[in-house]
C-alpha cells in the first residue's frame, strides 16, 4: 500500500476549510513539522479508526456550547462539518476512496443531499 508523506508544504492540500480535526490513517505519514503547524492552528490529529467516536464528541461539544453561548448558527455549522467528516471517513472506509479531492466533493454532495432530506 503506497503511503501518503504529509509535511508543512503539502499540508494545504489535506486540509479541509474550517475544520478542527484531521483525520489520518494507517496510508498517511505526517512529518513532526506537519504535526506542529496543525497544532499552531489548533488542529488535532485523530486515527480514521477513531474518527467516529472524534466525530460524535465534537458534534456533543458542540451543542453545549452553544447551549452555553446562545450561539445555533455556531452549532449548525459544526453539525455540518462533523456530517460532512463522518461522511468521508465512510467513504474512506467501506469504499476505499483514498483520493482526498474526491473525498471532499463526494462528501459536501452527499451532505447537502442529507441535509435536503431531513
Amino acid at each position: 500500500m503506497k503511503k501518503k508523506l504529509i509535511e508543512v508544504g503539502n499540508l494545504e492540500s489535506f486540509l479541509c476549510p474550517d475544520s478542527s480535526m484531521f483525520y489520518v490513517d494507517s496510508t498517511i505519514i505526517l512529518t513532526p513539522g506537519a504535526k506542529d503547524e496543525l497544532g499552531r492552528r489548533k488542529i488535532s490529529i485523530a486515527r480514521v479508526a477513531d474518527a467516529e467516536a472524534a466525530v460524535r464528541e465534537q458534534k456533543d461539544q458542540a451543542f453545549s456550547e452553544c447551549r452555553d453561548a446562545g450561539d445555533c448558527v455556531k452549532a449548525e455549522r459544526d453539525e455540518c462539518e462533523n456530517l460532512v467528516m463522518g461522511i468521508a471517513v465512510m467513504l474512506k472506509e467501506e469504499y476505499g476512496i483514498s483520493d482526498i479531492a474526491q473525498l471532499k466533493e463526494m462528501s459536501f454532495q452527499l451532505a447537502e443531499i442529507v441535509r435536503e432530506n431531513i
